[in-house]
Formats: structure tokens, C-alpha cells, sequence
């Protein structure tokens, strides 16, 4: 059941729909800041942009916590030979 929890992707439409959702956002918060802020309108709109690119990589990083660190089959394997041979001890055939 890990095997297919680990194989089973994440929709990309689901990925590409937030990182443009939120390039949209942080291109139009210019606009949306500069009457109020004026200058400080680029640090405030760099500082945004850093935190939620950040949370958004995060984000990804989360999606496939597995990518590469941990192969599993060589995990099952040995617990299938554990189990195999603690039953063939208990219960001889």
C-alpha cells in the first residue's frame, strides 16, 4: 500500500494552477500598494513575494515527501523475509 501512496503523483494542473494564481497576485500588488506606500511599495512587495515563493516551494517540497530519500521495496522485502521466517519457526510445516 506505501508503493502506491509514494507512486501516486500529484496533479501537475493542481501545481501549475497555484504557482500562476499566485504570480498573478504578487504582479498586480503593485498596483494595488503604491497610492498608500509609495516607495515602500518595492521592499513591501519584495518581502510578500519572498515569504509565499517560499511557501510555495515549501509546498511542493511536501507534495512528494519520498522524492528519492527512502526506496521502500528493499524495506518490504525484509519485512516480508522477517515475516516469513518468524512464521516458519513458529509453525513448522
Amino acid at each position: 500500500r506505501c508503493e502506491r501512496l509514494v507512486h501516486t503523483p500529484v496533479p501537475r494542473e493542481y501545481a501549475r494552477h497555484t504557482s500562476r494564481f499566485l504570480s498573478v497576485w504578487i504582479f498586480t500588488l503593485p498596483l494595488a500598494l503604491v497610492s498608500s506606500l509609495g516607495w515602500w511599495t518595492v521592499p513591501s512587495v519584495y518581502i510578500i513575494a519572498w515569504s509565499l515563493l517560499g511557501i510555495l516551494e515549501i509546498g511542493h517540497s511536501l507534495e512528494d515527501p519520498f522524492r528519492r530519500s527512502i526506496e521502500l521495496t528493499p524495506i518490504c522485502d525484509a519485512i516480508s523475509m522477517d515475516c516469513e521466517r518468524a512464521l516458519q519457526l513458529e509453525y513448522p510445516v
